[in-house]
């Protein structure tokens, strides 16, 4: 720190934007401090912000099954199978595939004992449908 000082660099800042109108944090300098200052861009990333969705429109909930699905759908995106539905582009990665199957059956093992019949059963034919598709897509390389 005296290093610091004597070399004339400024100390940094960080400030919180999920509280603004929070109190400070003890030993915490504020924007008014005069040290350099970096901020968290966390709120102003679009990558971050919520979909706007239409007045009185529900979101969908999410559960294991949701979950389960989601991973799915990445990986038939990732075989080839179905296209991207953001660019409507088909590409092939199998290695990321295998991952999303790899996923689903490290879920289905960790959570063992724990999931409704229901829930079983889905990831059961899921994997054994991934399986099967992933099986067709190295053959079809």
């Amino acid at each position: 720190m005296a290093d610091e000082k004597a070399e004339g660099r400024k100390g940094y800042t960080f400030v919180d934007k999920r509280g603004k109108d929070a109190p400070e944090a003890p030993g915490v300098k504020g924007p008014d401090s005069g040290a350099g200052e970096v901020r968290s861009e966390r709120q102003d990333d679009p990558r971050r912000r919520q979909p706007e969705g239409q007045p009185g429109q529900r979101r969908p909930s999410v559960d294991f099954t949701t979950l389960v699905m989601s991973l799915a759908s990445a990986a038939m995106m990732s075989m080839g199978r179905v296209a991207d539905p953001a660019t409507g582009a088909v590409r092939k990665d199998l290695a990321v595939a295998q991952q999303n199957i790899d996923i689903i059956a490290l879920l289905k093992e960790k959570t063992r004992g724990n999931l409704t019949a229901e829930e079983e059963r889905i990831v059961d034919q899921v994997l054994y449908e991934l399986r099967l598709t992933f099986v067709e897509a190295m053959r079809e390389r």
